[in-house]
């Protein structure tokens, strides 16, 4: 007899991944929906919102800094640098993404050397090895993961906290590597991005993804907590 395999056993991960596409896509929906609902005056256009930072004025380069050192914690950090040089045109917009870059950059590194990552690596020589050559080309490493754009920006940040490369290394490589991507970004903003999706697109999926991120954190978290009380 010929089996027909059961999709849903059999592919866990793919309807995994299914589930939380369809669940950023409803809260996308959601989120757009409100924007559109209230109407909010700065969200219409790019021009628009660019016109009411400009009245916020330091304080509105300010909050976008902090945007920028945070929430990629939670979200896709090209979204926000095209964001910023929708709504400050590029030039202005690469000066403070790498600003925020710089602070988030040293944010997760702090973060990730708190929680001692690098001390449960074990003391075998292979991992000893291992460890050794990654710190002792920390620079060279990061600068290279840094110089590809398409890497994310906070686990590079994570990866190089986790594996033990000194923050003078870090911080050095970080200074030279970001400005690439940072610069395609915010040229994509300038150029596509503000003529194409409107604020109220890039705030409804920036909202939805942030959420999504941080509700499969806390299902997580919820899962290891009952298994560690199971056991």
């Amino acid at each position: 007899m010929i089996r027909i395999p059961d999709t849903i056993g059999d592919h866990p991960r793919a309807m995994k991944g299914i589930g939380v596409t369809l669940l950023c896509l409803a809260g996308f929906i959601v989120v757009f929906a409100v924007f559109h609902y209230l109407d909010p005056y700065p969200l219409k256009d790019w021009i628009y919102l660019r016109i009411a930072l400009h009245k916020i004025g330091v304080s509105g380069l300010l909050i976008f800094i902090l945007c920028v050192a945070t929430v990629p914690l939670a979200a896709p950090l090209s979204l926000l640098i095209m964001a910023g040089s929708s709504a400050y045109g590029a030039p202005l917009g690469i000066v403070l993404s790498y600003v925020g870059c710089l602070l988030n950059a040293n944010l997760t590194f702090f973060l990730v050397k708190n929680l001692g990552i690098e001390h449960s690596w074990g003391h075998g020589t292979r991992t000893s090895r291992l460890k050794s050559s990654i710190q002792g080309n920390g620079y060279l490493l990061v600068l290279i993961l840094q110089l590809l754009t398409f890497i994310p920006f906070t686990l590079i940040n994570s990866a190089a906290a986790a594996s033990g490369v000194c923050w003078k290394d870090f911080m050095k490589a970080t200074l030279f590597g970001i400005i690439p991507s940072i610069a395609i970004f915010s040229l994509i903003g300038e150029v596509f991005a503000s003529t194409v999706f409107s604020p109220r697109f890039y705030f409804a999926l920036v909202s939805s993804v942030v959420f999504v991120i941080t509700l499969a954190a806390l299902l997580k978290k919820n899962a290891r907590v009952r298994s560690k009380a199971l056991s």
